[in-house]
C-alpha cells in the first residue's frame, strides 16, 4: 500500500470517527441529568413520590430528562443544597420553607410565624393567593418553583416535659444553622437558641448540645430524635411548608414542550406528597407513642392560649425581621379574609 493510500485511509477513518463523536455528543447534549436532594428520609412518602415523578419525567421526555434523587440529607443540609444548585453540582431540591427563605425571605411568611395558621384550609388559601408572588421573587433569585408542598404541623420534642413558652425558655432550643435572623429573634424573645444543621439534630440531642427541638413527627421518627427527646407537646406550632425547586440555569436547557409535562407531573406529585405527608406525620406520632413510649402533652385550652399570647407578642419582632413586612401583612390580611368568609 502506498503512503498516499495509507494517509487517505487514515483521514477517512478520522472523519468517520469525528462524525460519529459529533452525533453522540449532540445526542448526549440533549439528555440531561437532574440531581435532586432532600432531607426527606429514604423510603418516606416524599422519597417514593419523587422517584415516581422521576420515572414519569423520563418517560414523558422520551428519555431526555433523568432525575437522580438523593434522600436523607446525604448532600448536606438545605443551605448546602442551595449552594450546590448555584454552582450546578445539584440542579433541584425538595426543601422546606426554612430553606426556601434563604433564597427569598418572603417564604418565611408561610412557615416561620408560630401559631398563625389554625387549619390546613387556612394554609391552602394563603398559599394559593400568595404563591404566585413568592414564585416570582424566587425566580428573580435564579430558581423555579415546580410545586408547593405541605405536610402537617411542627411539634415540639424535648428531653423534659414542657407545656408553655416559659418552660421552653429554660432549655437549649434547636434552631436552623445559617438563619441568623431567626436566632437573633429567638434570643430577643428570651429563648436560648443553638444553631445546628438539620442533619445533626439527633446527635446534638444525644450530646446535650440541645434539649428542645421543633420537628415534623415523621422526621423525628425517621432520625430517631424521639429517643433522646421522648416528650412531645401536641400543638400546631407552625405548618411544614416546602417546594420542589429547580435552578433556572438547568430549567432553561429543557424544551418548552418537556417543561410543560414536567411541571404538570411535579404539581400532581406535589399534591400526592402533601396528602401522604400529612397522614405520615400523624402515623409517626401513633407509632412513637404506642411502640416506643413517646409521652405526649396534649394542648388544652390554657396551653394553647399561652402559646398564642406569646406568639402574638412576638409578631412585632417577626414582622420586617424574619418575615418581610409586606409578606407578613399580606398573610394577616388573607387569613382575616378567609376567616370572615368561613
Amino acid at each position: 500500500m502506498t503512503v498516499f493510500s495509507k494517509l487517505t485511509r487514515f483521514f477517512a477513518f478520522g472523519a468517520l470517527a469525528a462524525a460519529t463523536f459529533s452525533l453522540t455528543q449532540d445526542a448526549d447534549a440533549r439528555r440531561m441529568n437532574i440531581r435532586l436532594s432532600t432531607l426527606a428520609p429514604k423510603d418516606s412518602s416524599f422519597d417514593k413520590s419523587l422517584r415516581k415523578m422521576g420515572q414519569e419525567w423520563k418517560d414523558q421526555t422520551r428519555g431526555q430528562v433523568n432525575l437522580i434523587v438523593f434522600s436523607g440529607g446525604v448532600q448536606g443540609g438545605e443551605t448546602a443544597m442551595i449552594d450546590r444548585m448555584r454552582v450546578n453540582q445539584l440542579q433541584a431540591a425538595l426543601i422546606s420553607g426554612v430553606g426556601l427563605s434563604e433564597i427569598d425571605p418572603g417564604v418565611a411568611g408561610l412557615q416561620q410565624i408560630p401559631m398563625m395558621f389554625h387549619t390546613y384550609e387556612e394554609l391552602e388559601y394563603v398559599m394559593e393567593k400568595l404563591g404566585p408572588k413568592l414564585e416570582e421573587r424566587i425566580k428573580e433569585k435564579g430558581f423555579i418553583v415546580l410545586s408547593w408542598v405541605d405536610s402537617g404541623w411542627v411539634k415540639i420534642f424535648s428531653k423534659q416535659e414542657l407545656a408553655t413558652p416559659d418552660d421552653m425558655k429554660k432549655g437549649k432550643l434547636y434552631t436552623w444553622a445559617g438563619d441568623n435572623r431567626q436566632t437573633d429573634l429567638l434570643k430577643n424573645m428570651g429563648f436560648r437558641p443553638v444553631p445546628i444543621d438539620a442533619t445533626e439534630v439527633t446527635s446534638s440531642l444525644q450530646t446535650g448540645l440541645v434539649d428542645i427541638v421543633p420537628l415534623p413527627p415523621f422526621f423525628a421518627l425517621a432520625t430517631q430524635s424521639y429517643r433522646p427527646a421522648p416528650n412531645m407537646l401536641d400543638i400546631r406550632y407552625t405548618p411544614i411548608v416546602g417546594a420542589i425547586v429547580v435552578s433556572e440555569q438547568a430549567w432553561s436547557r429543557i424544551s418548552e414542550e418537556d417543561q410543560a409535562v414536567m411541571l404538570e407531573s411535579a404539581q400532581r406529585y406535589g399534591r400526592e406528597m402533601t396528602l401522604a405527608g400529612r397522614e405520615e406525620n400523624e402515623e409517626a406520632i401513633k407509632v412513637m407513642k404506642e411502640k416506643w413510649g413517646l409521652k405526649i402533652r396534649d394542648a388544652d385550652e390554657a396551653v394553647t392560649e399561652s402559646w398564642e399570647k406569646a406568639s402574638e407578642q412576638a409578631y412585632s419582632l417577626i414582622r420586617d425581621n424574619t418575615v418581610p413586612a409586606d409578606i407578613f401583612d399580606e398573610v394577616v390580611r388573607l387569613l382575616e379574609e378567609y376567616r370572615s368568609q368561613n
